[in-house]
């Protein structure tokens, strides 16, 4: 699988996976803040992180993909692949900052009655279509 099918593949999952339950299955605490793990739950990066990183107390658990980009420029990287899983490493960071976008952005999911528990919204589906098309359009070749 080439890297643009891999990305329409971790899309699809994320879109598909969130909007089967937004409510209980998206990582916000009980303050409404996002997080790559909250409880047994993982944001759209949070569920592609390490296994020794998916807790609510990693130290990073809150920081932005610019900030997780920012520690490993130590080593002369400018990516997040140090924290991702072996089989999603070599993706373009503005992906996986599109992608967390998607997930963290409320209005990305239909609402009833005030509560989000209906799928993609019409934005979120633009979001969604967006995305597909920078993917296939090559924005994230690098």
């Amino acid at each position: 699988m080439n890297k643009q099918e891999q990305m329409l593949k971790i899309l699809k999952d994320t879109r598909d996976y969130y909007a089967e339950d937004p409510v209980n299955r998206r990582s916000v605490d009980k303050d409404g803040n996002c997080n790559y793990t909250w409880g047994d739950n993982h944001c759209a990066v949070g569920r592609y992180l390490k296994t020794k990183y998916q807790h609510d107390h990693w130290t990073s658990n809150n920081d932005s993909i610019k900030q997780l980009m920012e520690e490993d420029t130590f080593a002369g990287f400018s990516n997040i692949d140090w924290a991702l899983r072996e089989e999603v490493q070599g993706l373009d960071t503005d992906f996986w900052t599109n992608l967390q976008v998607f997930h963290d952005n409320r209005h990305n999911w239909e609402l009833k009655n005030m509560v989000i528990d209906q799928g993609l919204s019409i934005q979120g589906k633009e979001s969604y279509n967006k995305i597909q098309t920078e993917i296939t359009g090559g924005s994230y070749d690098g």
